[in-house]
């Protein structure tokens, strides 16, 4: 059996429906939709990754997004040493992590930009987000600094921010390393959960609304149906 690992991503799928996480995170036998929305999700990272990176401007059309990007330049020039695209990963000790190394990694995450000032004592974390709504999630801003608080020990503090690019808007939180405590108080009961599901391959359908267009799981009797078994 493969090492049990998992993400905020997987965590979300597990709980909506345990057997499309298993076809579309662990079997991966059924892709995720790849939606105009999702498409362009992706497009919007990469070119926000770049002006951030390497001061690459923006296109045009989403110029006026450019306040966070420009903002992570400036404080390059201000000392900070700033990231994007980062893939971190920690074991079961709360041990940094290479994101490949298959038998050790227990938790994944990734994040957009990363900001560290020069003193190394607090960090600043940006989330892009691309859909219309805005749904805060606060338990990933949450396992962001966590993972924060591994890969770098002398942050004691860090800022998070989703940064709702539909809305031009911002939602924001700030964390210390005393906050971890009553996250993963909430948490683990929940992770320990989707380990021994996947100790024991036990992953049964939880029908709803999204099976009617949103599940990509043809094989699964609630295929195109909603949570009462109808359309």
């Amino acid at each position: 059996m493969k090492n049990f690992s998992w993400s905020w991503s997987r965590l979300k799928n597990y709980r909506a429906c345990p057997k499309r996480h298993y076809h579309v995170d662990i079997r991966k036998d059924f892709a995720e939709i790849q939606s105009d929305a999702l498409l362009w999700g992706n497009q919007f990272h990469e070119l926000v990754a770049k002006r951030t990176a390497d001061g690459t401007e923006l296109p045009a059309e989403i110029r006026r997004h450019d306040k966070w990007p420009g903002t992570l330049r400036d404080m390059v020039e201000r000392g900070f040493d700033v990231s994007v695209e980062l893939e971190l990963a920690m074991d079961r000790d709360f041990q940094p992590a290479g994101w490949r190394e298959w038998d050790r990694t227990w938790f994944r995450a990734k994040v957009d930009a990363l900001a560290i000032d020069g003193d190394r004592r607090y960090a600043v974390a940006f989330d892009w987000k691309t859909g219309k709504a805005i749904k805060p999630e606060f338990e990933q801003l949450q396992l962001t600094a966590q993972m924060l608080f591994v890969h770098h020990p002398d942050v004691q503090q860090v800022h998070t921010a989703y940064y709702w690019s539909q809305h031009f808007t911002e939602t924001t939180a700030t964390y210390g390393k005393q906050d971890m405590l009553k996250l993963w108080a909430k948490l683990m009961p929940e992770v320990k959960r989707m380990e021994e599901a996947h100790r024991t391959t036990t992953y049964p359908p939880r029908p709803s609304g999204l099976c009617i267009d949103w599940c990509p799981v043809t094989s699964c009797q609630f295929h195109g149906k909603g949570s009462k078994g109808n359309r």
